[in-house]
């Protein structure tokens, strides 16, 4: 009996205490209230008989007076306000029945005992493939210590930061087929932005400059046409009519199109090696203590790089309408 108490009853979500008498049931090893089994006729853990799991305790995190103060998310740790629906640190649900109920349904593990878990159903024996996400789990059901080309999986969540549910299961297929492609609209609408925002500066100021030099003929071509007084007189001396003006446009406008679709294809796979490199960098100067807050604060986004990289990409437009004046 010790055991099950302070886990809960599937059935009508009460803790257990040393006054229940508990049934558990002899396939499964799922405790019951004696009423709730009898109410119920039998064992309601259909989904565990059938992958031949058991059933695996998971507690409540403090006591009822702290879970009034604040939530403390039963995966990572962390001490969240009262009000949090969500981990403020790892993006999980903070503990609540709901999330209780389902790991003791379905064979999860008990965190508190294992803290370097990241999701209930890590042991579980669930079927999983990258076209079937656990999307209440950062690292989309995969195992925490599967090897990512000499990185750990859970290294590579910490380090991709926001939305490991697309990026993991490409990584896990660029492990395991070799594949070099994969599609990322973002990366071909704005190359640049895609890349400044995910910290990749020297490929998004490669991206920069040849969409830049690819849009200068235009640049001349709009110069011309329009009242931008010493720009215009510059543009001057190019004579946009001519064939040779017209096929340099042209092979420019290739080159653009040409680094949007490559960036579209090659975009994430990029951003893979990157990750990569960085972890491996992070690793041999941080140590073990710090290395997840490392990962963190080194990974993830930065809106203030991209938004610079905004500015520098309206920066011919701004000098066109400055002339203008």
């Amino acid at each position: 009996m010790l055991d099950y108490i302070g886990t809960r009853c599937v059935v009508c979500s009460e803790k257990f205490t040393e006054e229940d008498d508990v049934v558990i049931c002899p396939d499964c090893g799922t405790p019951y209230h004696k009423g709730c089994y009898k109410k119920d006729t039998g064992c309601v853990n259909t989904a565990l008989h059938q992958l031949g799991g058991s059933w695996k305790p998971s507690y409540d995190v403090g006591s009822t007076e702290a879970e009034n103060e604040n939530k403390v998310c039963r995966y990572c740790g962390y001490t969240n306000p009262s009000d949090a629906f969500f981990c403020l640190r790892c993006g999980m649900p903070v503990a609540d029945l709901n999330n209780i109920n389902f790991e003791q349904r379905y064979g999860g593990i008990n965190i508190n005992d294992d803290p370097s878990a990241y999701n209930g159903n890590a042991n579980s024996g669930l079927p999983f493939n990258p076209f079937l996400i656990n999307f209440s789990d950062p690292l989309c059901g995969f195992d925490p210590e599967e090897d990512v080309e000499g990185v750990k999986m859970s290294e590579m969540g910490d380090f991709v930061g926001t939305n490991t549910h697309y990026y993991l299961p490409i990584f896990k297929r660029f492990k395991e087929t070799g594949r070099q492609i994969s599609w990322n609209f973002s990366a071909m609408i704005f190359p640049e932005l895609y890349f400044s925002y995910r910290k990749m500066a020297l490929p998004a100021l490669g991206a920069l400059l040849l969409r830049f030099f690819s849009s200068l003929p235009t640049f001349i071509a709009l110069s011309q046409v329009g009242k931008f007084g010493t720009l215009t007189e510059l543009a001057q001396m190019f004579n946009i009519n001519s064939e040779a003006f017209r096929s340099v446009i042209m092979i420019c406008s290739l080159v653009s199109y040409i680094l949007m679709f490559t960036a579209g294809l090659y975009g994430n796979k990029l951003y893979y090696n990157f990750a990569r490199r960085k972890i491996f960098r992070i690793k041999k100067y941080s140590d073990e203590a710090m290395l997840r807050y490392s990962l963190n604060q080194k990974g993830g986004t930065s809106s203030l790089l991209m938004v610079l990289f905004i500015c520098l990409r309206a920066l011919p437009y701004f000098i066109l309408w400055m002339f203008s004046l």
